[in-house]
């Protein structure tokens, strides 16, 4: 049943979510095509704000007046009071959140305040489980109140932060309505998947990679006759994950292909300079990039074009900030990254009025771009077949799943440790959500 009509795929729905100034809530596909329509090419207006906090900081001799704020003598020293500011955007039509679920074990991301209103993540998240269960509702003919929830492996690395990822999850999918939840490896829930639908005796691996964790799972299956036997007499043998994936690919290639289109390795001024990194970074947490567009942040880019031998490249920068592109940017870069699983060179292409982005992006450069990552999901692959005491030639079968699993690089590294005759893709967007659908069946 269609669940997200803007989507390219019906049956899934993005985890996106828009909330407008006047409270309207958009979720899926339509989430980011909105932010687009309203935000990009926009002028933005930032306005700095008190935080209502007061610094005491001790300094040696004299305070320049010109900076402000209270001065008292202590022999040879004095305190400088300053008061915490932040730069908040006094015009946006709307916020746009994503990657929601990767943010779920951020302890210290308890909410965020939305046009006046408190909003705590469980409640963010929460809007977009209310889609999927009014989906629900209306395929079942009824209130669907018991749901199985997939999970990675790992939320986080730390135990503590894994844990509170669950919990919010599940106070989430309570505030959208579910009563009765339960959570299964997603990995494991993509193996059933398979292996339901055959009697024969195997010995499987599932390797999902989606946008935010690599996850693992070793599953052995009895070969029996009926679905609900052949549940009942497989084993787990183990599970492994780490929460790196796709996003954190698309960043790799923004910081190597799009940073120097943008002047990180300008020089400008007398002392020829480079523009300070955190210019950059905003770039990739794209969500946050309004903040740089500031009077004063805006005059020194323009100074800093006039003296620099890439003016041009800085010229596009301060296009970039000033009319809020980060997002279309973000797409082009993860849509060139997908174009590669099926040719050997591609474009990252984006044109705006002083941005004229024409960056080669070559399957072997991209592969020397994540091979950090490559070895990280490898070390992840270790870990899971020595926790099954297990070779990898003991194994019939290696699924993959999840759109980050189709980089040519990843495929070949699994290719070259397990034969490239045994993998095979299942459905990117729906072998983990078919898989649950049969453990919540037998269960």
């Amino acid at each position: 049943m269609p669940i997200d009509a803007h989507n390219d795929n019906v049956t899934s729905l993005p985890s996106l979510l828009y909330i407008s100034r006047d409270g309207e809530e958009i979720v899926g596909r339509a989430a980011a095509d909105t932010f687009i329509e309203r935000n990009v090419d926009r002028e933005v207006l930032v306005r700095a704000v008190s935080l209502g906090v007061h610094i005491d900081g001790y300094v040696g001799g004299e305070m320049d007046n010109e900076y402000g704020g209270s001065v008292r003598k202590d022999g040879n020293d004095m305190t400088e009071a300053v008061t915490a500011r932040a730069m908040v955007e006094i015009n946006a039509p709307g916020r746009l959140f994503q990657s929601l679920k990767t943010s779920l074990r951020m302890r210290e991301f308890t909410g965020t305040e939305v046009f006046g209103i408190q909003f705590q993540i469980e409640q963010l998240v929460a809007t977009i489980l209310k889609r999927i269960k009014s989906t629900a509702d209306e395929a079942a003919g009824r209130s669907v109140e018991t749901a199985v929830f997939g999970r990675p492996v790992r939320f986080s690395l730390r135990p503590e932060e894994d844990q509170a990822a669950q919990r919010r999850l599940e106070t989430a999918a309570r505030l959208a309505g579910f009563k009765d939840i339960s959570f299964f490896y997603e990995p494991v829930a993509a193996c059933v998947d398979y292996a339901i639908r055959t009697d024969q005796k195997q010995r499987l691996m599932v390797v999902d990679i989606g946008g935010g964790t690599f996850d693992v799972c070793i599953m052995e299956f009895g070969g029996a006759s009926t679905a609900a036997s052949r549940l009942s007499e497989s084993r787990i043998l183990s599970v492994s994950g780490i929460p790196v994936a796709g996003d954190a690919i698309d960043h790799e290639i923004v910081r190597s292909k799009i940073f120097p289109c943008l002047g990180s390795r300008a020089r400008y001024g007398p002392a020829q300079l480079r523009l300070p990194q955190f210019v950059f970074n905003s770039v990739v947490d794209w969500q946050n990039l309004y903040k740089l567009n500031t009077e004063e942040t805006i005059n020194w880019l323009i100074a800093a074009e006039a003296s620099s031998e890439q003016g041009d490249r800085i010229r596009a920068l301060r296009t970039l900030i000033q009319r809020n592109c980060g997002y279309p940017l973000a797409r082009e870069v993860e849509a060139a990254k997908r174009r590669l699983s099926d040719v050997t060179e591609t474009e990252i292409t984006f044109e705006r009025t002083d941005i004229h982005l024409h960056e080669r992006l070559e399957r072997q450069e991209f592969s020397h771009i994540i091979e950090h990552m490559i070895e990280r999901m490898k070390e992840s692959l270790i870990e899971a077949e020595r926790a099954a005491g297990i070779k990898p030639d003991s194994l019939d079968l290696v699924l993959t799943t999840g759109g980050t699993s189709l980089i040519p690089a990843v495929r070949q590294m699994l290719g070259e440790r397990y034969g490239h005759e045994r993998l095979q893709h299942r459905d990117t967007f729906t072998s983990v959500a078919a898989g649950l659908a049969v453990v919540a069946q037998y269960a």
